[in-house]
């Protein structure tokens, strides 16, 4: 890949990610009805706005995609690293899934394009944190770190999913698994804000080395 078209997909997955934050930061005060620590970012997708909010969705996905693509061009061939290419495609492609695909509203059944939302979801974020893990070993401690934490409030989501499938039907649950239900949008927000950095610092390191 010649210098010409790696900044210039360097600069589309930048525009890519600043989208995704400004629409995210826009749909908090867009739809106010939306209670940020316990309601899916998601959720957004439903109901007014929906398309916007699903369109950053989409546009995640595919900034992540431009950056599997430059680094695959620069990153030295080898086993872990490439796994961990592999698990960021399947990230980008997972995110962007997403964005097709409405989630069911908290507290409600699931249905079939909201069960095809979810699993895509859950993979999203299983690989997304692996990804970030494999590859971090190529960059400096603190992307290390950044992926590290990612992997805790990842853990932390994951259980809040669970007590939140539990109520859903009708299962009691309480203790660690109700208080982590009432933070997964929380929990999703701060995933979602250091998977952006974690990227953000890639791509500076992506234009250093183009």
């Amino acid at each position: 890949m010649n210098n010409l078209n790696s900044e210039l997909i360097i600069w589309i997955s930048i525009i890519g990610l600043g989208y995704v934050t400004v629409i995210i930061i826009a749909m908090h005060k867009l739809r106010p009805d939306y209670n940020p620590l316990s309601r899916y970012i998601s959720e957004y997708a439903v109901g007014k706005y929906g398309t916007l909010a699903a369109s950053s969705f989409v546009v995640y996905g595919l900034a992540i995609l431009a950056i599997y693509w430059c680094l695959q061009a620069v990153l030295p061939a080898r086993a872990s690293t490439n796994i961990g290419l592999t698990l960021m495609a399947i990230w980008g492609v997972a995110k962007a899934f997403t964005g097709f695909f409405k989630v069911d509203l908290k507290g409600e059944q699931m249905t079939l394009i909201g069960t095809l939302h979810s699993i895509s979801s859950v993979i999203g974020v299983a690989v997304s944190v692996l990804g970030m893990i494999v590859l971090s070993q190529s960059f400096a401690l603190a992307v290390q770190i950044i992926a590290i934490v990612a992997l805790v409030l990842a853990i932390l989501l994951y259980l809040g999913l669970i007590g939140d499938f539990a109520l859903k039907y009708h299962y009691h649950v309480k203790g660690v698994l109700l208080s982590l239900h009432n933070l997964t949008g929380l929990t999703e927000r701060l995933l979602l804000g250091i998977s952006v950095v974690w990227l953000i610092i890639v791509v500076n390191w992506l234009a250093k080395s183009s």
